[in-house]
């Protein structure tokens, strides 16, 4: 045999017109040599012939005991009581190529989908810096399985109610969904995993009922089954998250969308185009959204009280005011704010949330049409006290001091105060009023009180005869005693 030097050689002569004769004598080499040469498409290479298996014999009962599934202690008890002498060594050595000759090569099929047929949804858990404080932050990531658009929504909960809204947050951005979502064996999804069919959440389902999807569980410990929104966690991690900060969440929350906007606007690996451009085609093929946001959790229900505040998490908080007495729906966003929807799901209010046994937040802004209206009433209800009693300089002096007593809600105190004069003679209403503005208690409570004893004091000076001479006391000018509010508490 010769070396591939000498089989390159010989070759070569032969290509520039050499003869067989002429090669063989000056390489030293015999005719049959080189016509061995010339014959052999790869250089000469030494095989040692290989030497017979000690389990030949038992080759049919190896192939059924690898049918069977015995592993190789039982295969070498087996084979010594047939007859096998050989090492224990010597069968593993066997053993293992014959298992290696019978195993199933690792071959996938790739598996794409036509438009609007599949999205792909999972969340991952990242540490980040958010003004110079390590936090805890979740991803999640919902993936167009034949544009490859993804986009991500940051929180700071992992709870169903915060997968759901990034869920529904992913459908929104996309404007519709898909026929088919792939989601993981997470508790929110998937109750159990029975061998045939998984046990779905009842919540999750009533999710993809309103958004009318058919949710599809990932085969356990099988990645390439949802690796369309897998991958992209790397790349976001690597190209986004490692080695950066931030100075707060908005900020956080801006630079992810402009990462987002770059990454759809790149050439993808696989499709060879932009996400946006083949998001045009898939686009026209996703189903219509419904009008209202999804409202699944009971709890999440709550009554406004008259003053526009509603409880949650032992605080509370602002509402317009139309809404007080109204039932509205509370949910938290991003594990951070505070929603609160009408029942048509439009929303109302957003706070910022505040820790256990914090004062009630209000918004100065939900209670400006309702300032505005008392104004209006207020207005209207002075306009009634002057027009009646305008002619009496003790009126304008009652009212502004009922405005000074009563400065959050006076067209409330003001209504019963005329509600009370109407039922009283002009004379007796006027005399209420100079008591009320004399000891500066411009209540209706008091008014009421001074009604009734003007009333009777009247009717007992109409049935009292006239005195024949009467006696007045000169006016000095001393501070006023302390027994003439006694009057006024008899």
């Amino acid at each position: 045999m010769v070396s591939v030097e000498i089989w390159q050689r010989i070759r070569h002569l032969k290509a520039v017109g050499w003869s067989r004769r002429r090669i063989a004598r000056e390489l030293g080499l015999s005719r049959n040599t080189v016509d061995a040469a010339l014959a052999a498409e790869e250089p000469p290479r030494y095989r040692r012939a290989a030497a017979a298996s000690p389990l030949e014999p038992w080759n049919d009962f190896l192939q059924s005991g690898l049918r069977r599934g015995w592993c190789g202690s039982r295969m070498l008890e087996e084979l010594r009581q047939r007859g096998y002498t050989g090492s224990r060594s010597a069968f593993y050595v066997c053993w293992t190529a014959v298992v290696e000759a019978h195993k199933q090569q690792p071959a996938a099929c790739r598996f794409e989908t036509a438009p609007g047929e599949q999205a792909q949804f999972d969340w991952a858990e990242y540490t980040v810096s958010l003004g110079g404080i390590a936090t805890r932050v979740y991803v999640y990531a919902l993936v167009l399985g034949y544009s490859r658009r993804v986009h991500w929504f940051p929180s700071l909960a992992v709870r169903q109610d915060a997968v759901f809204e990034g869920l529904e947050a992913g459908l929104r951005h996309f404007g519709g969904a898909c026929r088919f979502l792939v989601v993981d064996n997470a508790k929110v999804f998937v109750l159990r995993r029975n061998a045939s069919e998984p046990e779905w959440n009842p919540n999750f389902l009533r999710l993809a009922g309103h958004y009318r999807f058919q949710p599809i569980a990932s085969t356990p410990r099988h990645p390439q089954s949802k690796g369309k929104v897998e991958n992209p966690f790397q790349h976001l991690e690597q190209l986004f998250l490692v080695g950066s900060e931030w100075r707060e969440w908005e900020h956080f929350q801006q630079e992810l969308a402009a990462f987002e906007a770059r990454w759809e606007a790149r050439v993808h690996g696989t499709t060879k185009a932009t996400p946006l451009a083949r998001f045009v085609e898939e686009q026209e093929a996703l189903l219509p959204l419904p009008g209202t946001p999804f409202f699944g959790c009971q709890e999440g229900f709550r009554e406004v009280s008259r003053e526009g505040l509603l409880s949650y998490g032992g605080v509370r908080y602002s509402v317009p005011w139309p809404y007080s007495g109204k039932a509205v729906v509370v949910r938290e966003s991003q594990g951070r704010e505070l929603l609160v929807f009408s029942t048509s799901g439009e929303v109302v209010a957003r706070h910022a949330l505040r820790p256990r046994g914090s004062p009630p937040v209000m918004l100065p802004e939900h209670y400006e049409g309702l300032r505005r209206r008392h104004q209006a009433a207020l207005a209207g209800l002075a306009r009634e006290l002057r027009e009646r009693y305008g002619s009496a300089e003790v009126t304008d002096r009652f009212l502004q001091r009922l405005l000074a007593q009563h400065r959050h809600r006076p067209d409330r105190p003001l209504a019963q105060v005329l509600q009370l004069l109407g039922a009283a003679p002009l004379p007796v209403a006027l005399a209420a009023l100079a008591d009320a503005v004399e000891f500066n208690l411009c209540t209706p409570r008091f008014l009421e009180e001074r009604l009734r004893r003007r009333w009777r004091e009247g009717a007992a000076e109409a049935l009292a005869p006239t005195p024949a001479v009467q006696l007045t006391l000169p006016q000095l000018e001393v501070e006023r005693s302390l027994l003439g509010y006694g009057r006024a508490l008899e």
